[in-house]
């Protein structure tokens, strides 16, 4: 397939339109700008843990990745878990704004139901940021009570993100090596928690493969896993893969003999061309279908300035999506928010967020089992701040500290809450959807500072 096969292209779209297609979606579309040019997301991470295991980089091929580190790294020894903490630590402190690929595609809105096979959290930012509110988010293994695919949920959400290598955690429950590649997948396809549902929707679905990048084998078993009988049986649904391994002679060649008919791969580019390609075509086909999202998106929020009085949003990385809606719900509700989307290039972050949490009038601790460990994290450390702050805060006869849930944890199980840092009840809004209440209490709070120091 090329970008002139109109035949292959209206099938697609046609396909797209009856909303029968499933995007799983790979590193190879996480391109983001760095002091050396663009490169790949898990490129990035894969720089920073070779800084942090000093591992020589002279030693690795040119595109390493953490998989390449980690087997370099001369004390493993075969259990990759010890990493893990290591890799949410880099994941945590980059701060990476969403790439353009992943907003293309959540700009197509009959893509509902999208596979990511990265651990971070990107793909539901973009969905969050283009569509104004997050999706369910679910992995395997599971590290929330949304095990499976479920239609209620994405029917509820409008758009769900399932994660079946793992989601970023404190927990060594996603994959930065082969090695765990291998046990999710096998667990995934044999243990107890294996998620039919999703299973079956993937069986009744075309798939768009885009920049997955996986090694062959684990290519071809992923594209088994995702069918219900052998490749070469007869099947209306179809694969098309853009990614830049897939090309490679041997997965094309293996293609070429068993599924000749209804898996095609995309010759014409690379997988961010055939993403932009297809996103061009989509709203040349629909130019309404991506209309403005009803509440400020994060392209039109200033990306560092903040006006004083403002609410700052304090929040862990895998709280993004939450945080963000919660941001803007409360921008709709005519109050002036500042939550870091992103910082310009040569910014310094630590000034900013000191100086942004000494000019606001309530800060708004995003918490929820994500924030129940002891690690310590940029969103800790901003927290210390504002307890500090709290000691002399003068500037309205109003609440300054407001811990926020955005979860289901239980209210008695918030050792954050309940420990010396904020000594207040938390405020519930689930999913980052804020109650009257909250709305209520941080106008009065916005509105009293500055009418303070307008006198001043």
């Amino acid at each position: 397939m090329d970008l002139n096969d109109k035949n292959l292209w209206e099938d697609l779209l046609l396909a797209i339109e009856e909303s029968s297609v499933v995007p799983i979606v790979g590193g190879g579309l996480l391109t983001v700008d760095s002091p050396n040019g663009p490169r790949l997301f898990h490129q990035l991470v894969a720089g920073e843990l070779a800084k942090e295991l000093k591992v020589p980089t002279v030693s690795l091929r040119r595109d390493f990745e953490t998989n390449d580190v980690v087997c370099a790294y001369d004390r493993f020894h075969g259990d990759p878990s010890v990493i893990n903490s290591t890799v949410v630590r880099i994941v945590k402190n980059l701060k990476i704004p969403v790439p353009d690929p992943l907003r293309w595609l959540a700009e197509i809105p009959n893509f509902r139901l999208f596979i990511s096979t990265t651990m971070d959290t990107l793909l539901e930012d973009a969905i969050t940021s283009v569509r104004g509110r997050p999706p369910a988010v679910a992995s395997f293994p599971a590290t929330s009570k949304l095990i499976d695919y479920d239609d209620a949920t994405l029917e509820q959400q409008g758009s769900m993100v399932f994660q079946i290598l793992g989601r970023i955690s404190a927990l060594p429950k996603f994959a930065v090596t082969e090695g765990q590649m291998l046990e999710q997948m096998h667990d995934f396809m044999t243990g107890k928690a294996r998620p039919e549902r999703l299973i079956e929707k993937l069986q009744q679905s075309h798939l768009l493969v885009l920049g997955v990048e996986f090694p062959d084998w684990l290519a071809r078993f992923l594209l088994r896993l995702a069918r219900a009988q052998a490749l070469w049986a007869p099947r209306e649904m179809m694969e098309i893969i853009a990614d830049s391994r897939s090309s490679q002679s041997e997965f094309a060649s293996f293609l070429f003999h068993f599924s000749p008919l209804r898996s095609h791969i995309f010759m014409g580019g690379s997988p961010v061309d055939f993403v932009r390609e297809l996103n061009r075509q989509w709203l040349a086909r629909h130019p309404k279908s991506a209309a403005p999202s009803p509440v400020p998106s994060a392209e039109v929020e200033p990306p560092a300035a903040m006006s004083g009085g403002s609410v700052f949003i304090s929040y862990a990385h895998e709280d993004r999506p939450a945080a963000f809606h919660l941001a803007d719900a409360l921008s709709a509700k005519g109050l002036e928010v500042w939550v870091d989307r992103r910082l310009n290039c040569g910014d310094d972050y630590n000034r900013i967020i000191e100086r942004h949490i000494r000019e606001c009038c309530a800060f708004v601790a995003v918490i929820s089992r994500n924030t129940q460990n002891d690690d310590d994290h940029y969103w800790r450390r901003e927290r210390y701040q504002a307890v500090e702050r709290n000691k002399s805060f003068f500037g309205a006869d109003r609440p300054f500290l407001f811990p926020v849930v955005v979860d289901d944890i239980p209210m008695d199980a918030l050792t954050e809450v309940r420990s010396r840092l904020f000594e207040r009840t938390a405020l519930y809004a689930l999913a980052g959807e804020p109650s009257v209440s909250l709305v209520q209490q941080l106008d009065l709070a916005q509105k009293a500072y500055r009418k303070q120091f307008s006198r001043v």
